[in-house]
């Protein structure tokens, strides 16, 4: 299954995988999807698992699902859009619209932590933590700008600032430390003063702060990702 591993669920992957056969178009807009059926025997998995990973394409607008008809792939907005159920690394959701995810870090700094991420990350006394300010690119456009901070205690011994590169999902990875899920809250923020360089000259941000959660419930990041409205869109799908 392309893009599947040892963390991904057969959804998930099903899901990347139609992304990219849309993104490099294999179907055009309005163009009707394979049907349930077709794709189970197609990728070997259940029509359940279809189904969920449908849903996926929909939340993010890249699709339509007619009751009865089938799916459709719709004329897709500008900029990057994300479903606001799902947990992913901001370079793969990149990658999904068939962009080229970049990030280009403005600092990384091991320090004390403040009050809110001594609470929010339940820290010990002496504890210190990765700080990191970057923004999130798209072809080499910027979409977000992130001030993230991780337990230092989480990096191993021997991690340096050096290290640190790419998609801070990774780095958490690459020392054995999974985030799978996150309390979320959405804000709507107008102000110049955040974010640095290409933006527009008077920007209008969704604010997603983020506190992740490894499996066992342990805080492993925290998050205050300032997305650039038209650049980049969540959304999720309503059902009555």
């Amino acid at each position: 299954m392309p893009g599947e591993n040892a963390t991904t669920t057969l959804s998930e992957s099903v899901a990347a995988d139609l992304r990219r056969r849309i993104a490099q178009g294999e179907w055009a807009n309005g163009d009707r999807l394979p049907s349930e059926h077709a794709l189970s025997e197609h990728y070997g998995v259940s029509r359940a698992t279809i189904r969920t990973a449908l849903q996926d394409l929909e939340s993010r607008g890249m699709t339509v699902t007619r009751r009865g008809v089938g799916t459709f792939v719709t004329g897709q907005a500008e900029g990057v859009r994300a479903d606001l159920r799902q947990l992913e690394s901001l370079s793969a959701t990149i990658g999904a619209h068939g962009r080229r995810a970049g990030v280009e870090y403005r600092s990384i700094a091991v320090r004390v932590p403040d009050e809110r991420e001594r609470r929010a990350l339940q820290l010990e006394d002496g504890e210190e933590v990765l700080a990191t300010e970057r923004a999130l690119t798209a072809d080499g456009e910027t979409v977000a700008f992130s001030n993230d901070t991780i337990p230092r205690r989480l990096l191993g011994a021997d991690f340096s600032p050096t290290e640190v590169s790419g998609s801070l999902f990774e780095l958490l990875e690459k020392n054995g430390v999974r985030a799978v899920s996150a309390v979320t809250e959405v804000h709507a923020v107008h102000d110049p003063v955040i974010g640095w360089g290409d933006r527009p000259k008077d920007p209008t941000y969704l604010l997603l702060s983020q506190l992740h959660f490894d499996r066992g419930g342990t805080p492993v990041a925290l998050a205050d990702t300032y997305f650039i409205e038209g650049r980049f869109q969540w959304g999720l799908v309503r059902h009555r």
